[in-house]
């Protein structure tokens, strides 16, 4: 819990109000900035490269 508050805390002030691509996207979503780098871990990726069952490990401090 204490790492989902910490998460909140240091991308709010990334928020941005548009989305970064031209094509948009049909689910809702909060766009960020791109300035921190998350570990990312996942099981498997589908034949089209997307990459499935993906879960969030931490922000990296070593960029």
């Amino acid at each position: 819990m204490a790492s989902a508050t910490d998460l909140r805390k240091r991308l709010t002030p990334l928020i941005r109000k548009t989305q970064p691509y031209v094509k948009k996207t049909a689910h809702k979503a909060i766009w960020v900035e791109p300035q921190l780098m998350a570990e990312i871990e996942y099981r498997a990726k589908s034949a089209e490269g997307k990459v499935r069952h993906p879960f969030f490990k931490g922000l990296r401090e070593d960029t």
